[in-house]
């Protein structure tokens, strides 16, 4: 249960807690969420170094090493961009998340999944390892906006080289109504990557999904014209 409000001698101190009130609400709402729809889902995957794999075509290895914001790439291919929040919560990263952040033990963490939608299909599949004192700050607002949009916007940032997996099986087949695709693909591709800014380190996986444009050989303008 929360505890009252206590009285406070300055508009600040009052203001401060009634911000730290409202996210230990928002907290409290987002650590029930795994009972509503099966959060979190989690990646199971290994991932290597680029040059591991052998990527199929010069399109799909520009999406998966491209350094820029994918978020805004996405925007630029669609009128009708969409982020579900799947959960947020305090909650332990798998071992290799906690292996690929350099200060794991450090701090406290919280796990973040998105669906990003594109013309009402499901795109992209994100999860994200977060530092709890940024969410409870710099990102306490965030909500459903994209992640990629605070990060990229914040000169002080700094990313690491990609790794890449494969997936067999959709990660979200659990959760989505309806087909999942109009468009066969074999495997599932991915990218993770972890972010400094300033003394704080995330990391940030992101699966690309079968309707994404990263598997659909057409142009932006193509794309743009399919919009109603």
């Amino acid at each position: 249960m929360l505890a009252p409000l206590e009285k406070y001698n300055t508009d600040a101190d009052t203001i401060y807690a009634v911000l730290d009130l409202l996210y230990r609400i928002k907290l409290n709402f987002l650590n029930h969420l795994p009972q509503i729809n099966q959060f979190p889902l989690g990646i199971k995957a290994t991932w290597n170094q680029a040059a591991q794999y052998n990527i199929p075509n010069q399109q799909l290895a520009d999406w998966l090493l491209h350094t820029g914001s994918l978020t805004e790439r996405l925007q630029a291919l669609t009128h009708n961009f969409e982020v579900r929040v799947l959960g947020q919560a305090t909650i332990d990263a798998d071992e290799s998340e906690q292996a690929a952040l350099v200060d794991y033990d450090k701090h406290d963490w919280q796990i973040r999944e998105v669906i990003l939608y594109g013309n009402g299909k499901p795109w992209v599949f994100a999860r994200s390892v977060l530092p709890e004192h940024l969410c409870k700050t710099t990102w306490a607002t965030l909500g459903n906006q994209p992640l990629g949009q605070r990060i990229f916007n914040d000169d002080n940032f700094v990313r690491s080289e990609f790794v890449i997996t494969q997936l067999a099986s959709n990660p979200i087949a659990s959760i989505e109504d309806g087909p999942l695709t109009e468009h066969e693909t074999e495997v599932l591709w991915g990218r993770r990557s972890a972010f400094q800014i300033k003394d704080w380190h995330l990391l940030v996986a992101e699966i690309f999904l079968p309707d994404c444009p990263s598997y659909i050989s057409e142009s932006a303008d193509s794309l743009n014209s399919s919009v109603k």
